[in-house]
């Protein structure tokens, strides 16, 4: 009995210091991480930025002044340069700090406090920053903290901070310097690229910073602004519609959003804007890159004969599609721009309307066909897929010999009431310009603001 007493009174030694040795261990393993300091700030951002009178001028802080916010934006992805957004209650503002991967040492969310005392508000094209004021070839300039001292004025605070985008509307956003959002983390719905057929910048050797249009359902257009450093310069842009969080930034009266990374743009909704009630399909080539290939999401087009096919065009601010074989010397030229896919739905009357323009008619022709078969992908002249020519159903532009008419010519009401279910709607160009013949059918055509509506 001695013997079993003493046995166990080790083993519940052993058991206790096993457990006290783990306790310690999980204290040591998880450290408590950086607390906000013993400093209190007592100015806010907004408050800070009011001082400086902008046009360029150099604002030198000469009183004892703090500041505190989030970082809500840093270099990670190499879209920033040696800078910094931090963020409070009542603004945002860009902070130039003179060194390289800030994101170890002020990840988004960290709280940061600022000596103000000493250092310089500017503004570049009512962008305002806080650095340093320098000379630069003998010119005043602002500049970025130095790195060696970056710890005098800059102190870190707590981690994990909230970061929340404000949801806004784009006419929410003004240019004033003094705007509440200058600076700060924004968020943007409904927003896609109508330009799908482009990466977010330049991805030549040249390192060419980007602008991106964004647009929405109301036509309304800004821009994402992004450097050819960024990790994410060559991705292609985002296919679809939705959200996009960024810092909202100006260049003089222009509105500029610089995303973090591409996990800002949330385009998970479908690509196409609702349509208005009783709008069955339209399309008026505005979201297109001018000049350039047409870029139409689930649209076909393409050559059947020739080299040469229907691109994107732009005049007097109105943008359309235009085809001509002219200098090809093509002997056949055909090209064909298909819609995507139309559903007619239950509309007891369907009609089709468009325009066009014939620019130096000699004798190219453009036809309108309609088909119920052709599924949407692969060539539209294929074996198997049947088109009805309904061109004798609609108006087209007289044309002129030498230049354009003044205008573009209304098709009228091409009347689609005897089609249901799904149809595709085709614009076939068939011309030529074989090489050494007098005989050319070169005519330029260009058509514009297709629609389709139900009643």
């Amino acid at each position: 009995m001695n013997r079993f007493f003493k046995i166990s009174l080790v083993a519940i030694f052993l058991s206790g210091f096993a457990i006290l040795l783990n306790s310690c261990k999980k204290e040591f393993d998880s450290p408590s991480g950086p607390k906000d300091q013993d400093i209190v700030a007592n100015t806010t951002i907004a408050d800070l930025k009011a001082m400086h009178p902008g046009n360029g001028a150099y604002t030198i802080v000469g009183t004892d002044i703090i500041i505190s916010g989030i970082v809500v934006a840093n270099d990670k992805s190499g879209n920033l340069y040696k800078q910094l957004y931090i963020e409070d209650a009542t603004g945002g503002l860009q902070i130039l700090l003179d060194a390289s991967s800030l994101y170890g040492s002020y990840p988004i969310g960290r709280r940061i406090y600022i000596k103000c005392k000493g250092l310089c508000l500017s503004d570049y094209n009512r962008l305002m920053a806080l650095g340093v004021k320098a000379n630069v070839a003998g010119l005043p300039s602002q500049e970025g903290i130095p790195s060696a001292l970056i710890n005098q004025y800059v102190i870190g605070g707590s981690l994990g901070n909230a970061v929340t985008p404000h949801i806004v509307t784009l006419n929410d956003l003004t240019t004033n310097m003094q705007d509440r959002y200058l600076g700060s983390l924004i968020q943007l719905e409904g927003f896609y690229f109508p330009n799908l057929n482009q990466t977010y910048s330049d991805t030549s050797a040249y390192k060419s910073t980007q602008n991106r249009d964004i647009k929405n359902c109301d036509g309304l257009t800004t821009i994402i602004r992004t450097s050819a450093y960024a990790n994410f310069a060559g991705q292609r842009v985002a296919q679809g519609r939705g959200s996009v969080t960024a810092i909202y930034t100006v260049f003089g009266n222009t509105k500029q959003l610089l995303i973090r990374d591409t996990g800002d743009v949330k385009f998970n909704e479908p690509y196409d804007c609702p349509l208005p009630a009783g709008v069955l399909f339209q399309e008026d080539f505005e979201g297109q890159v001018t000049p350039g290939p047409l870029v139409l999401n689930n649209w076909f087009v393409g050559a059947e004969a020739g080299t040469k096919t229907w691109e994107a065009r732009l005049f007097s601010s109105n943008k359309y599609a235009q085809m001509s074989a002219f200098s090809t010397n093509d002997a056949s030229a055909k090209a064909w721009m298909v819609t995507k896919a139309i559903n007619l739905g239950t509309f007891a009357s369907k009609t089709l309307t468009f325009e066009t323009n014939a620019g130096f008619h000699n004798g190219a022709v453009l036809k309108l066909l309609i088909s119920t078969d052709y599924s949407g992908t692969g060539n539209p002249w294929a074996s198997g897929v049947n088109w009805t020519d309904i061109s004798s159903s609609s108006s087209f532009s007289p044309g002129l010999p030498s230049g354009y008419p003044p205008s573009f010519t209304p098709s009228g009401n091409v009347d689609l009431s005897s089609y249901s279910g799904t149809v595709y709607i085709a614009f076939k160009y068939e011309g030529a310009d074989p090489s050494g013949s007098s005989s050319d059918k070169t005519t330029t055509w260009q058509v514009d603001k297709i629609k389709v509506t139900g009643l």
